[in-house]
């Protein structure tokens, strides 16, 4: 019988104060605190001569050239082959800023630079502490989100959890759930993890091993508390650990026989440009209102994201009519039956009850993996608008958005990618 390994390491990624912070363009400041730390947390697997890697961080996002040199150098310097290897971010807003978000502040290459060290050596140690391992999985019910584009929408009410036990111990717990972790509002200049670092804290005391938070797809959902403090933090946070500590003591095994891995990067068609004579009355708009927010609010987090706005005008007079599509990598991990099914965006929540729910296999989507493009709707969800749809990519490097038309190709792939596998129990 083919022998599952399995090895965990984690080490903390606090950044210094007085660095950007990523989540809000209105933020009035860098960081001034630190709240709780953040950590880089990885979790090796290897059966049958093969080997995967999965990379939680207390990150916003990472970028896709960042993630690319983390996943070369494992490759070089570990030995887990590239495309093995995944990288995913917790979207905390209350993070440093790590990605090239417009109206932000400057990204900081040096502590960018520290992250990807840390996560290399994070996954060797991973590596070096292979030993014997069972899995085993549960899908506790548990929602503290709430749909924020309309009443009633979709949400996630459940979590997934993964327990990774060796011969005497308990090696790690992986969990997920789909909520962006904005419970912090745009006021807080505390470093912080959100409800994620609250509830992997919770997990960890009671399961007395590492516990790594991946995100779903939870670019419609938002905590039930918004805008809040460190005691809603709390209060979430042990709702959420609550739930995966009741699972572990009811989760099945899983027959693990072998490991699998594939990917696809899809060009996805993005929106029309806009009309060359209204870019220009929006650019002359947005470059009045910004020099009047300047004056108001000198600079300020008010004045920061007007001159973002107007960046973004800029961009696209330059390369608007320049692209046509955007790049959007979907990856698979599988463990035995398990699947991380990792897209690089904020997904709405709709693919991951539809793609979860139709699966044979037990599909664990995960969200801002290897990257972030930024939103990703379902078709239906256009005529809505809304700020997912008109504004957020103005924020992201991107200077359109992507069309309706990117749900089939991205449901296509993802059913192919999945199919491909062909890893059982």
């Amino acid at each position: 019988m083919t022998e599952l390994y399995a090895g965990c390491a984690t080490t903390p990624i606090t950044p210094p104060l007085g660095i950007a912070m990523g989540g809000y363009w209105e933020r009035s400041g860098p960081a001034t605190a630190i709240g709780d730390a953040l950590w880089a947390k990885a979790l090796v697997f290897s059966c049958a001569g093969e080997s995967c890697a999965l990379v939680a961080l207390d990150l916003i996002a990472l970028g896709a050239d960042s993630v690319g040199r983390i996943r070369g150098r494992v490759e070089f310097e570990v030995g887990i082959a590239a495309n093995a290897v995944m990288v995913c971010s917790s979207h905390t807003h209350a993070g440093p800023l790590t990605l090239a978000f417009r109206g932000m502040g400057a990204l900081d290459a040096a502590y960018i630079q520290s992250v990807e060290d840390v996560v290399v050596a994070t996954v060797q140690r991973a590596y070096e502490q292979l030993q014997a391992a069972t899995l085993r999985y549960a899908r506790p019910s548990v929602q503290i989100g709430i749909n924020r584009r309309r009443a009633g929408g979709p949400t996630i009410p459940y979590a997934h959890v993964a327990i990774v036990e060796g011969r005497d111990k308990c090696l790690a717990v992986l969990f997920s759930h789909a909520c962006h972790p904005v419970v912090l509002g745009a006021d807080n200049g505390a470093i912080s993890a959100d409800f994620v670092g609250a509830a992997a804290r919770h997990i960890e005391a009671q399961a007395r091993c590492p516990a790594l938070f991946v995100n779903g797809a939870c670019g419609d959902i938002n905590p039930r508390h918004t805008n809040g403090d460190v005691k809603l933090v709390e209060v979430l946070g042990a709702e959420l650990g609550a739930a995966v500590v009741s699972a572990i003591a009811l989760a099945e095994p899983l027959a693990v026989s072998g490991l699998g891995r594939g990917a696809r990067c899809l060009e996805l068609p993005l929106l029309p440009p806009l009309p060359r004579l209204r870019a220009a009355r929006e650019r002359f708009v947005l470059r009045v209102k910004a020099r009047l927010r300047q004056m108001l609010d000198r600079d300020g987090g008010v004045a920061r994201a007007a001159r973002a706005r107007l960046e973004w005008a800029r961009d696209v007079s330059i390369y608007g009519e320049q692209v046509d599509t955007q790049l959007f990598a979907i990856q698979a991990l599988a463990v035995g039956p398990l699947v991380l099914l990792g897209m690089e965006g904020e997904v709405f929540a709709r693919y991951q009850l539809d793609i979860e729910g139709a699966a044979e296999e037990i599909i664990m989507l995960c969200g801002y993996a290897n990257g972030c493009i930024g939103y990703v709707p379902t078709a239906d969800e256009y005529e809505r608008g809304g700020y997912e749809i008109e504004e957020a990519y103005k924020v992201y490097p991107s200077v359109r958005m992507i069309a309706p038309e990117s749900e089939d190709l991205i449901r296509t792939a993802v059913a192919e990618l999945v199919a491909d596998l062909c890893v059982g129990g």
